[in-house]
């Protein structure tokens, strides 16, 4: 027993030593410093927990104390979510099933392909049916959605209108490519839009493609075209690359200018997005030895983006596993829990996704990357625990109490649904409750 503990502790010592070779102590520093893990976690606190009351009462409304009760939360107010591009997309039904089931064990939010070119590879010629022809990254909206909705998964629509995925068939005329566009968005919205709330309607505006034909003034253009064709329950966002938290000038930084522009114009934005791809392999050794993305920096770009009041949401997230080795998996693991919780405990913040499930998933030129949370045989690597962990233990509530003289009983716990299980005199009944933000949070309990 003595020798298995020893070998026990020298793993741990060389998982340590592991982390040490990848993550500087620039890095650890900044992350690990007192100030910052204090405002992270008074943040995730005060933005992501409240307190629930539960009063008792018999059927005719009096108050009944000495209820044994036990409560459990089922489901995060949060969305923290994946693309779901491999929906179907594997070579056997077995690798599917297992995509399947981690996916809905482990997300409530799904990023949905719309991609043009692929999903009207000819002009009216639409992939949207399940049994549509297959292709690669690319399942069928219809399919998708019966899948989401089946495992209670909200939705996100990517994307509306981009420079990038543009249909080769496409005339080289401004009106023209208009009108194509205006259908497109039309036809959506009206099969879509109900089922599937968020949607990026512009993607990554500040990176334009020279030489694409797009209508003219195309982002204001899109996100009017799609308040219109879109119901107003719907919440309409631009989508912007990792270049927001670099690329940052204060109030003068691209991003905050085009969205102070639309605003001043009138038009709908009701989300905005962030993406963190380090697919630079420049930028990722200045991750790891602190001198990029800093916690500090970070939580900056967030406040100043609140000016708008908007929600923000981490919309593409691929945090490296390099190597592709234990040690690159360890630091891969790191990184996702320090960012995850970064971004967790920010009040703008409603909705973290990450991109490509699985290695082996991802665009083409991207699989070198390792940027799954599984490997390609779809076991799970240390950042998927690491993840797990902190969405279904830290940051999961359940809990157990009585009520007292004044029949009440109080709990704090995160924002979402929970399962009630209350106990007296050898009766028990189980009631749902919603503690969110903005809504009640006293609930009444019948002890019928």
């Amino acid at each position: 027993m003595r020798n298995l503990v020893l070998a026990i502790l020298l793993l741990g010592v060389s998982a340590a030593r592991l982390h040490a070779q990848q993550l500087s102590p620039k890095f650890e520093a900044l992350w690990h410093d007192p100030g910052v893990q204090q405002r992270i976690d008074t943040g995730i606190r005060t933005n992501r927990m409240g307190f629930a009351r539960l009063h008792f009462e018999d059927a005719s409304g009096k108050p009944v104390d000495g209820v044994a009760v036990k409560y459990r939360e089922t489901t995060h107010d949060f969305l923290f979510g994946s693309n779901i591009f491999a929906l179907g997309g594997f070579a056997t039904a077995e690798e599917n099933r297992k995509y399947e089931d981690t996916f809905a064990g482990a997300f409530n939010f799904a990023t949905v392909p719309f991609y043009w070119s692929d999903l009207e590879p000819e002009p009216g010629q639409l992939r949207y049916a399940k049994d549509s022809a297959p292709l690669a990254r690319r399942p069928p909206p219809d399919a998708v959605v019966k899948f989401c909705q089946k495992h209670h998964i909200a939705m996100r629509g990517h994307n509306l209108i981009w420079h990038f995925w543009y249909p080769k068939w496409l005339p080289n005329d401004q009106e023209e490519v208009t009108n194509y566009a205006a259908q497109r968005f039309k036809s959506i919205g009206e099969r879509y839009g109900k089922s599937i709330g968020v949607w990026d309607v512009v993607n990554e505006p500040l990176e334009r493609k020279a030489g694409v034909i797009l209508p003219k003034d195309y982002v204001y253009w899109g996100m009017t075209e799609a308040a219109r064709d879109f119901p107003s329950t719907t919440k309409l966002g631009i989508n912007e690359t990792g270049a927001v938290w670099i690329n940052f000038h204060e109030e003068d930084s691209p991003l905050y200018l085009l969205l102070e522009n639309l605003r001043l114009r009138g038009a709908r934005v009701d989300v905005i997005g962030f993406q963190f791809h380090l697919f630079n392999e420049k930028l990722y050794k200045e991750v790891l030895a602190g001198e990029a993305m800093k916690p500090l920096d970070m939580l900056h770009v967030l406040d100043r983006y609140s000016d708008f009041h908007l929600p923000i949401h981490i919309t593409e997230i691929t945090i490296p596993t390099l190597p592709c080795t234990e040690a690159g998996e360890a630091t891969q693991a790191e990184l996702v829990r320090d960012y995850y919780r970064l971004w967790f405990s920010h009040p703008a913040i409603q909705a973290i996704t990450w991109w490509n499930l699985a290695d082996g998933t991802a665009a083409p030129g991207e699989n070198k990357w390792c940027g799954g949370l599984l490997r390609k045989d779809l076991s799970q690597k240390p950042a998927f625990t690491a993840l797990q962990n902190l969405i279904q233990k830290e940051w999961h509530t359940e809990g157990s109490g009585k009520s007292g003289a004044a029949a009440e009983m109080e709990f704090q716990g995160f924002y979402g649904e929970y399962e009630i299980e209350a106990t007296r005199a050898g009766k028990t009944i189980h009631q749902t409750i919603h503690l969110s933000k903005t809504g009640n949070h006293d609930f009444v309990v019948k002890m019928e």
